[in-house]
């Protein structure tokens, strides 16, 4: 079996009890995921790290899934070995030995850091690092170089064992799913909200994805954006709505009032109360959207305000202050980018002069004129 060590960074400072509940949920995520690739893998839970074992075959597409289960901050291909100086030593010169292979150089430098989660060891780390460092000098004529190794030899001490390691890959970070309850998140076929959706899971929220369908090549793109989404989260629903006649008889509507300019407030209006009502049936704590302050006309300040009053639960904004550029950077990270830039599809009912500074009591004036037409 191929051994993996899996480390977290915001669970440890959760209190003994909450820590223990947030480390059971990371190790069933990382089952989740890789049962989900037919992966059948050995998660134990250790002092402040998870071991994560796998057959061989399948080590290659478990380092691929580990870098998208949320609350993982790195992890690192090691050997395990007793925890005794002597077996320290001779499983670091087999690790350097496997390393070795794959550098082309005829000068190679080497260090080696050493820490004690737990300080059982008689040894300290200062001591272990010079130790196994003077063997490896003795065994292979390597020069040390603590500043920029080629060779990182790491050794992490725990009460019983300890594990060996040369590399350290990063993972998303963030709190496993489940830690912080339901959301509804607005999901269209843009590059937006798949971000804002990774974004709350990435935070530990499972995601329930509303989808209010205009066209079927848009509910085709995001059912696209939902598959790789669903690695994130497992547990990751996805609804749909089909959204058209709403949207052509809010266009028509305010066309008979000479009020077009506002089909982008009503229409997001209605969007959020139909989210809000899904929300609560599905037990949803609160509405994610993909908004990103001034970014369209709809996303001024103003018609934020404007859009969102009279909802009750809390409406979410992961990427209201982020820059666009930063926005795609984490589409590309997360493979969501290419699915939505695929083919662009134009919204059917946004006016030619959108209004960009909505004013709620006006917004109210058109609602009770609708009404009183019978719209």
């Amino acid at each position: 079996m191929e051994k993996i060590i899996v480390r977290y960074g915001e669970i440890g400072t959760k209190s003994k009890q909450t820590r223990k509940r947030f480390e059971e949920l990371l190790a069933k995520s990382i089952r989740k995921l890789l049962q989900k690739y037919d992966i059948h893998p050995d998660v134990s839970i250790l002092h402040t790290r998870l071991l994560v074992e796998v057959n061989k075959e399948d080590f290659e597409k478990t380092l691929e899934l580990l870098r998208k289960v949320p609350g993982i901050s790195s992890f690192s291909p090691c050997v395990e070995c007793k925890l005794d100086i002597d077996n320290i030593v001779k499983t670091a010169k087999r690790v350097v030995k496997d390393k070795l292979k794959s550098i082309d150089k005829d000068e190679i430098t080497f260090a080696v850091k050493t820490q004690r989660v737990q300080k059982y060891f008689p040894l300290t780390s200062p001591e272990i690092n010079s130790i196994v460092g003077e063997k490896i000098i003795e065994e292979f004529g390597l020069k040390v170089d603590l500043k920029n190794p080629d060779i990182l030899v790491e050794i992490e001490v725990l009460k019983d064992r300890a594990f060996i390691f040369t590399e350290r890959i990063r993972g998303i970070g963030g709190l496993p799913v489940g830690t912080q309850g339901n959301v509804l998140v607005l999901m269209s076929d843009g590059i937006d909200s798949p971000v804002a959706a990774y974004l709350m899971i990435r935070r530990g929220c499972n995601a329930t994805l509303l989808h209010l369908k205009l066209s079927e090549e848009g509910l085709k793109k995001t059912r696209k954006l939902a598959g790789i989404l669903s690695d994130y989260d497992c547990d990751l629903r996805f609804v749909v709505k089909d959204f058209r006649d709403e949207l052509k008889s809010i266009k028509e509507n305010l066309k008979k009032l000479d009020k077009e300019e506002y089909t982008c407030i009503f229409c997001k209006r209605t969007m959020l109360k139909i989210a809000e009502k899904y929300a609560k049936d599905l037990g949803c704590d609160a509405i994610v959207t993909g908004d990103n302050l001034g970014q369209v006309a709809s996303q001024t300040l103003k018609n934020l305000r404007a859009i969102s009053e009279g909802i009750e639960l809390p409406i979410l904004r992961p990427l209201i202050g982020m820059d666009k550029n930063e926005i795609i950077e984490i589409a590309k990270e997360i493979g969501t980018f290419e699915i939505s830039t695929s083919k662009e599809i134009k919204c059917f009912a946004v006016p030619k002069y959108p209004v960009t500074k909505a004013n709620i009591e006006k917004i109210k004036e058109i609602e009770k004129e609708l009404k009183i037409r019978g719209h």
